[in-house]
């Protein structure tokens, strides 16, 4: 890469990463989404995978309730590396596309209604059955279509944890299933080193990006941070609806 499309590189994780820090998630999808069209996505998926990594644990570690949602969620986020593999092996290779969409739908469903103050909970006893359950569809998700959201982010929504609860554990659950998709990639041959060093230099600007965005989170009302998490949903979704 020339200056120029380093620079282009460093805006656009700068940019991904603002919208990261304010509702969570958003990195990946704004960054291949800009990367894509400008150098295309074969070039623009290696570029994510450093940055995406780091990003996702920075923000699994602020917040002081790291141990407790650990503890919590543990058995989910043990099951999610195991099914990963599983997904990507034996399911992505067959029909990842149709995967994708249905994602998608699901994602701008679930965003309309909950915009549409429709609000979903979790019943009393169900936390125990649901959270492997969870990890483990979660898991095959991310090995299938290499997106991390489904259905774990609807799932800690529906427990009620408040905002810094909830970016804490969408860090901590983003942060291992980033791991997971890259070692299984690397197993199977799948994911090349030759944008390791661009990837690495746009951490600084994707951290930054997301001290910034973390600092809007900070002024909005829960209200208004559900408002923006479920917008950012729903682009999402529209995302895999639309380019897969």
């Amino acid at each position: 890469m020339d200056a120029f499309s380093i620079t282009i590189v460093m805006l656009v994780f700068l940019l991904a990463g603002g919208v990261k820090g304010v509702v969570g998630l958003g990195l990946p999808t704004v960054a291949v989404a800009l990367l894509s069209a400008t150098f295309g996505i074969e070039a623009a998926l290696p570029l994510l995978v450093i940055p995406s990594f780091v990003t996702n644990v920075w923000q699994g570690a602020v917040g002081g309730q790291a141990m407790a949602l650990f503890r919590r969620f543990g058995i989910a986020l043990a099951i999610i590396p195991v099914t990963t593999w599983v997904g990507y092996r034996y399911v992505f290779i067959a029909a990842p596309e149709a995967m994708e969409r249905v994602l998608g739908a699901v994602l701008v469903v679930y965003a309309g209604l909950g915009l549409r103050a429709a609000r979903f909970a979790v019943p009393a006893g169900a936390e125990p059955v649901l959270t492997p359950i969870v990890g483990l569809v979660n898991g095959i998700v991310t090995g299938v279509s290499g997106t991390f959201v489904v259905p774990i982010v609807m799932y800690l929504e529906a427990l009620g944890l408040d905002r810094d609860q909830l970016v804490q554990m969408m860090g901590i659950a983003f942060s291992v299933s980033t791991a997971a998709l890259a070692a299984v990639l690397i197993l199977h041959g799948a994911y090349r080193l030759d944008a390791g060093y661009v990837s690495a230099v746009a951490v600084v600007p994707a951290i930054a990006g997301m001290m910034a965005g973390a600092r809007v989170r900070a002024r909005l009302s829960p209200a208004a941070f559900r408002k923006w998490l479920l917008v950012a949903l729903a682009v999402l979704g529209l995302k895999l609806l639309v380019v897969g």
